[in-house]
């Protein structure tokens, strides 16, 4: 069975000039990636307020993130310009962007509404995730939890006929 590819980014704030500071993925095999992405020299801003949404200080992603030429190629080798289902587009889109633009690229791949690929609205959606996260007993604020629990969500729903398998 291949997977679809989920993405959870965390970022340095919500304004205009965040960048991704850690990144969760799944690939086609089903398996996990996760990552702390050490900002570039001239991404300077940092919200410490959001640190107690994402428990990352700038210190520990400078010293301990990959940088972001590493994150954007290994990214581009497992996505392998397949869709990439996210939970807010737009966001995420210029999130990316910044990355990928860091080093003169663009994206290579598309990002879809996650929303898409279940067939069902957000809070539909995010009540599913929280059920499973309680039974699986994980933590659905933290983005590799979450991934692991839209990967299992998928996987019920597709055994279950209630929506068609990936191609």
């Amino acid at each position: 069975m291949e997977y679809p590819r989920f993405l959870v980014l965390e970022s340095s704030s919500y304004e205009e000039d965040a960048y991704p500071i850690a990144a969760s993925w799944s690939i086609a095999t089903g398996e996990l990636k996760a990552i702390l992405i050490r900002p570039e020299d001239e991404w300077q801003q940092w919200d410490s307020s959001n640190e107690d949404s994402h428990g990352l200080s700038r210190e520990q992603i400078e010293m301990q993130g990959e940088s972001v030429l590493d994150v954007i190629r290994e990214m581009s080798d497992d996505f392998d310009k397949k869709p990439v289902f996210v939970k807010e587009p737009y966001l995420y889109k210029k999130w990316l962007a910044t990355m990928y633009q860091a080093y003169g690229s663009e994206l290579p791949f598309d990002l879809v509404n996650v929303e898409d690929i279940f067939k069902m609205p957000h809070e539909e959606l995010e009540e599913e995730l929280v059920n499973i996260s309680n039974n699986l007993l994980l933590d659905i604020r933290v983005s590799e939890e979450r991934v692991r629990c839209m990967l299992e969500l998928y996987q019920r729903l597709t055994l279950a006929g209630i929506i068609e398998a990936y191609q």
